[in-house]
């Protein structure tokens, strides 16, 4: 009996353990809240009411083979609809655009395929149940065999394809009928011959004598299947009969279930001056086991020929131009994500390190006509691609593809073999997409006017706002505080925290910086809090001791603000460092499509690929961005300071693919664009790095934004495209001069002055050894000793020439020749830069080597 109780107590203790174990683990594990990402999308839940597409009355020459189907003061829309072709004729320049080259069947470079592709306005790129990629045009797969629908909507014109072969399968056959049905739909009403042909090729179905079965074996020979098909028809068997037969056999499904088939509306809008090209996403409709990984299109809108002068203006990192017809076709095509790549990729290795294109833009310079294209909705998911002629046709061409599912690879493991499968995730983007096409006028067509038309948009919808008041240009400087560092005592490695500056210590530098000329610092604090720059979750914000006190904290801010600067604390959302009590990696973590965790490591370029040793970090579902920026700030406003830097929440879009709650790039993006306006609103200025376009509403000052071009062996000049749209509306740098591959101050002095960017250092106070074994080794140029003198001398001069244009717009950029470039202001003022080691004269006015002239109607 004493045994039974004490057998009874431990099994109650165990059962309290488990009780108490999954309790906790529930309670620990269970993440923080999500918010309802489906309310950040915008979806078209009912297409515009369409009619029968009527030809408008056209008084003009119109287009060959085209029917008028709007028209405006401006514009007007023609439309084929034997090819589904769209023109636009831009009235004020009597110049027509097609969204296909004219001459195309002509094409002797172009194979039938190419000549198929560059007939058509999309294609989709899907898999199967297996993994497989194939590739669908409209042209060859819904025009060829008229299986598109046309109608017209308000200032346009709507054209729903359907894509795939739509002939009958063996599913247009019932899989079970009854014996009676048989004799009575089928057997007697055909010849002696077909109805012992069909007999045949059914069967008694087990355990069911009186109902027929289909021999799949033998009927889904395709000579076999042709003649039932035949016989079915010849008997009158339609699909009601069909459908009934199937109903009573409970057969789900019906004829051409096996193949894929797709159907994709496109719509076509004058607005003004401008075209509108959108497809309604979730009204595309797939076929059972096939999915959509992609969509590509208008390949060849605007396509330009062999025998066309000018270039295809691409967004690379600061902006780059491919010349027409350059023949570089042995180069890669040009492809470039829209935003970057997505982190959220378990990939080790990363193709090649690349400027991102922080600009959902591209164009092109044709003779003395341009267009220009601005992704407006799906720009997150896009990806921008450009090519030249020779390689696969005669045409110049640039365009986009929207990435509809998120993709990854899954390894197999089977003894020493792996085997790669290409996974696509289930839940397909429901948003919109649209791209607005511009047509600029001979004086604006140039990437100098394409730059002019963007900025005059993103005024327009208060994207930006011109800059106001006379200042000096800003210094920017890193500061980099704290960094965890692995110690060791008596041979037992133990995690601790290095100060690299103090408070203190940054005080100092301040203090000189402002003695020596420096009246507008803007100082960006990282590794203030939480152990490091790769601090803790954003929660609990306890500065670091080894830095000083939040008081020591607040006598910084409040010196530089007093010296006419601002400090700038960082802090990083979308990585989170640290597994710790405030976040939990399996709830809280965004997966990867594979269902991993997404657990990341940085990027390690001389082995090119992510190196664990360099640390870990978790990417943060964006679903639960906004608990962190909430909790954040409600500890960061008892901090009572005016200025912050975010480190990731301008400059990079995570995707999440967790089953339950898939979060595509596109949601990501307008969530984070929510918090920067939650931010901007409660905080008097902010700093972003990176710079994405979406992030300029809510930037007072950017820094790391794109300088350079990633150089990709395809494009002939690098241009300052992004540095002309932004300047004049926000203070903006580079990356940090100190640490960039060009070592050589003299010459990121005149890039500087080329480019309107004011000077950005990254320092510490203790020398750059103390880095060393750490995470940061890296950055082994930081001592602030070593770059004092030079940083402030290109200040005074950066300043000197720039402050008086802080407030201007850049109008023109000119290159004059290889290594010769101007600049032309707003307010008629000029400024040439020679980067050459020889004079250069331009306009009467000779430049020395390595320097800059001002010049222009200068106020």
């Amino acid at each position: 009996m004493k045994n039974r109780k004490i057998l009874v107590a431990a099994s109650a203790c165990a059962a309290a353990i488990i009780i108490i174990a999954v309790v906790l683990l529930l309670v620990i594990d269970r993440g923080v809240k999500a918010v309802d990402t489906t309310s950040y999308l915008e979806t078209t839940a009912e297409l515009e009411a369409g009619s029968e597409l009527k030809a408008l009355p056209d008084s003009s020459q119109g287009v060959p083979g085209m029917k008028l189907v709007a028209d405006n003061a401006e514009l007007s829309l023609y439309f084929n609809p034997e090819t589904t072709e769209v023109a636009v004729k831009d009235k004020r320049q009597n110049r027509v655009w097609y969204t296909n080259p004219e001459k195309r069947n002509e094409d002797t470079i172009a194979s039938p395929y190419e000549k198929e592709v560059m007939s058509s306005q999309v294609s989709v790129l899907f898999r199967d149940s297996v993994g497989t990629l194939n590739t669908f045009t409209n042209f060859g797969k819904s025009i060829s065999s008229k299986q598109f629908t046309v109608e017209s909507i308000a200032s346009g014109v709507r054209i729903t394809y359907t894509l795939g072969d739509m002939s009958l399968g063996i599913d247009a056959l019932p899989k079970y009928i009854s014996k009676a049905r048989m004799e009575e739909k089928l057997v007697s009403k055909l010849d002696a011959s077909q109805a012992r042909y069909v007999s045949t090729r059914y069967y008694p179905k087990e355990g069911s004598p009186d109902i027929l079965e289909r021999l799949d074996e033998q009927v889904s020979k395709q000579l076999v299947l042709n003649k039932m098909i035949a016989a079915f028809q010849a008997a009158g068997y339609t699909e009601e009969d069909l459908a009934f037969d199937n109903a009573e056999n409970g057969v789900t499904g019906s004829g051409g279930s096996d193949k894929p088939t797709f159907t994709i509306p496109i719509e076509y809008r004058l607005d003004g001056g401008e075209l509108l090209v959108s497809v309604p996403v979730s009204h595309i409709k797939e076929s059972g086991a096939f999915k959509i990984g992609s969509i590509e299109l208008l390949n060849f809108f605007g396509a330009a020929d062999s025998n066309t002068e000018g270039y295809i203006f691409v967004p690379d990192g600061s902006g780059s131009l491919i010349n027409l017809n350059n023949g570089k076709v042995k180069e890669e095509q040009y492809v470039q994500k829209v935003y970057g790549f997505d982190p959220n990729d378990n990939s080790w290795r990363r193709g090649q390190v690349t400027e991102s294109a922080r600009m959902p833009v591209f164009g092109m310079k044709a003779g003395d006509a341009a267009w220009f294209a601005v992704i407006e909705k799906g720009d997150a998911i896009a990806s921008i691609a450009a090519d030249v002629s020779g390689r696969k046709n005669g045409y110049n061409y640039a365009y986009t593809s929207f990435a509809l599912r998120g993709e990854d690879e899954l390894e197999l493991y089977t003894g020493a073999t792996i085997q790669e499968i290409e996974l696509l995730n289930e839940q397909i983007y429901t948003g919109d997409i649209q791209v607005r096409y511009s047509f600029l006028p001979s004086e604006q067509a140039s990437y100098s006017g394409m730059a002019e038309h963007y900025r005059e948009k993103l005024v327009k919808e208060q994207s930006l706002q011109p800059l106001s008041g006379e200042k000096a240009l800003p210094f920017y400087l890193t500061i980099t505080g704290s960094v965890d560092k692995r110690k060791s005592m008596l041979g037992v490695p133990y995690d601790s925290v290095v100060s690299m500056t103090s408070f203190k210590e940054a005080s100092q530098i301040a203090m000189q910086l402002k003695q020596d000329g420096v009246d507008r610092l803007m100082m960006r604090y990282s590794g203030w809090f939480g152990k490091g720059v790769n601090h803790k979750t954003p929660v609990k914000l306890k500065t670091d001791d080894v830095l000083g006190s939040k008081q020591d904290l607040a006598a910084l801010a409040k010196q530089l603000e007093d010296a006419g600067g601002m400090l700038f604390p960082d802090v990083a959302f979308q990585q989170m460092y640290h597994d710790d009590g405030g976040f939990a990696p399996s709830s809280d973590a965004a997966r990867f499509v594979t269902r991993e965790e997404a657990e990341l490591y940085p990027y390690n370029r001389a082995l090119n690929r992510m190196d664990m040793f360099l640390g870990t970090y978790y990417l943060l579902s964006p679903a639960k961005l906004p608990y962190y920026v909430d909790k954040f700030m409600n500890q960061y406003d008892k901090l009572g300071m005016n200025g912050l830097s975010l480190r990731d929440l301008g400059g990079m879009l995570v995707s999440d693919y967790r089953v339950s709650r898939v979060v595509q790039r596109e949601t990501a993006k307008e969530i984070v664009k929510e918090q920067l306006g939650k931010l901007d609103e409660r905080i008097r200025e902010t700093m972003v790095a990176g710079g994405n376009s979406y992030a300029f509403p809510y930037a007072d000052h950017l820094i790391d934004v794109p300088t350079d071009s990633s150089g990709f062996l395809i494009t002939d000049e690098e241009v300052p495209f992004y540095e002309m749209v932004v300047h004049g509306s926000v203070d903006y740098a580079g990356k940090a001069i100190n640490l960039s591959d060009e070592q050589d101050t003299k010459l990121q002095l005149l890039k500087a002055i080329e480019l309107g960017a004011a000077p950005y250092f990254s320092w510490t106070y203790e020398p750059s050894s103390k880095l060393k074994f750490t995470h940061f080794d890296t950055s082994f140029s930081t001592s602030y000793k070593d770059w004092y003198d030079q940083a402030v001398a290109m200040y005074k001069e950066a300043n000197a020439v720039l402050a008086p244009l802080r407030s201007e717009t850049m109008m023109e950029h000119i290159r004059h020749q290889e290594g010769v470039v101007e600049v032309k202001y707003s307010n008629g003022s000029s400024i040439i830069v020679n980067y050459t080691d020889q004079a250069a004269t331009v306009g009467g006015v000779t430049v020395a080597p390595q320097h800059y002239s001002i010049g222009g109607e200068q106020p």
